[in-house]
């Protein structure tokens, strides 16, 4: 008879170790001593009625005074007792296939979440121009360090003639900006639950110089009534894109850094799998010399089988010409729900000095797609860069150029400081904390 091959399934979670402090239980507690005593009688009679009795006369007491002093009633007016029944986590709306992986940006929001720190004080053009061109299609929060700064950009709001609900602020401490990078993945555990996914960021060092963007996830967990798990990897948001089917695309210094980590491939696809639900990974190469080594500063997603990729013309940058080429040929490989993937190529702003451009850096708001435009870039290029959004985009779509001058110089674009929070998440408690309160 022929021998069967065994087939190898990985192991989804990661080996389980030993925590100091456990208190384990056996398998089995006083087994061999419940059997030695067997069949030994005892002369007392109430040991072997009398606690049985005693017990009796505890749970019908019980009945009787719990409902006399604990009664709703009595702990509604006291306001000393609560019982668990009494607080609920929020219902969200009925799940789509979609939900269970990481968000796709191309579906419809429930909100958009915008790293302001100082910088509203510093660019507060960049951020009222978003607001007036996103024009309340999606809520738009900014984050901020300080209540100060959230009326300032209140006050931005209204000097603007844009309606208060147009952009509020929330005061969330942060050390930097580029939300995108240190914010959680939001993604569906079940038919009724969400839950947040939160890695590490960057090295210890890096962490203790920017603590507060590191424990961010755990005040926007508290906001939005999600629990936390924590992934044991090094990930930084600007890095992924999701195609909402369970492909997830980044470049190859996610792998590179988790590996120094000493994590294998395989262990590497194996904890993707289980803690964000992918069922695939994609890594290409990082541009050369571009200082983040990010994907979406060189390609996006426009829906589960649209990509858009970068474009350099080879005799300004042939290094990096074929790096785009070769990503644009293996994303084009994978195939999805909807069928293969079909790439669009755009132009890539020429480098300037050590500063990088991207028309990929975008931010996309529920039928509204936000480009960088750059000032010192020929306005052909700019063209042919928003042509590729206008004529792949579904009719209902706009794009909306935003200038980013100001936003270059500090290394990163549009997409680096928004982060999306899914439509299935209930947004109540940002609009209670925001400034400025909702009206109604």
């Amino acid at each position: 008879m022929k021998k069967q091959k065994k087939k190898f399934v990985a192991n989804k979670q990661p080996p389980k170790e030993t925590r100091k402090g456990d208190h384990s239980e056996p398998d089995s507690v006083g087994g061999n001593q419940a059997q030695n005593n067997a069949g030994q009688s005892n002369g007392n009679p109430f040991s072997r009625y009398g606690y049985s009795l005693f017990a009796i006369l505890i749970f019908l007491s019980g009945i009787y005074v719990g409902v006399k002093y604990l009664s709703d009633k009595d702990q509604s007016e006291t306001g000393h007792y609560t019982t668990a029944e009494k607080t609920y986590r929020k219902v969200i709306p009925n799940p789509q296939p979609e939900d269970f992986f990481p968000v796709a940006e191309f579906r419809k929001q429930g909100a958009i979440l915008l790293g302001c720190h100082n910088q509203i004080n510093l660019i507060p053009e960049l951020y009222g121009e978003i607001a007036k061109a996103v024009n309340q299609r999606v809520p738009l929060f900014g984050v901020v360090s300080t209540e100060a700064q959230a009326r300032s950009g209140a006050q931005m709001i209204e000097n603007m003639g844009l309606p208060r609900e147009a952009m509020r602020f929330l005061v969330i401490p942060s050390n930097s900006i580029w939300i995108r990078d240190y914010a959680p993945f939001i993604l569906r555990y079940d038919q009724e639950n969400a839950f947040m996914v939160d890695a590490r960021y960057h090295t210890r060092t890096m962490r203790e110089n920017r603590k507060q963007d590191d424990f961010m996830c755990f005040e926007l967990a508290r906001l939005l009534d999600l629990p936390v798990r924590s992934i044991p990897l090094i990930l930084e948001g600007g890095n992924f894109i999701s195609n909402g089917d369970g492909l997830l695309i980044t470049s190859a210094k996610t792998i590179s850094v988790n590996q120094q980590e000493e994590y294998t491939n395989k262990q590497l696809i194996s904890m993707f799998s289980d803690f964000l639900g992918v069922n695939g990974v994609c890594a290409v190469n990082h541009l050369k010399n571009e200082p983040n080594g990010h994907i979406d500063m060189f390609m996006t997603m426009l829906g589960k089988n649209l990509a858009v990729v970068g474009e350099i013309d080879p005799a300004v940058d042939s290094e990096n010409s074929a790096i785009l080429n070769e990503a644009a040929r293996v994303i084009s490989s994978y195939t999805t729900s909807d069928g293969p993937i079909t790439v669009k190529r755009i132009p890539m702003p020429p480098q300037s000095g050590n500063d990088w451009r991207s028309y990929t850096n975008i931010i996309m708001a529920n039928g509204v797609l936000l480009m960088p435009s750059f000032s010192n870039v020929d306005p052909a290029i700019e063209n042919r860069a928003e042509k590729v959004y206008q004529s792949t985009l579904p009719p209902d779509w706009v794009v909306k150029r935003i200038n980013c001058d100001k936003l270059v110089a500090l290394r990163g674009q549009l997409h680096c400081m928004s982060y999306n929070i899914p439509n299935f998440i209930p947004i109540d408690g940002l609009l209670e904390k925001a400034i400025p309160k909702p009206l109604n």
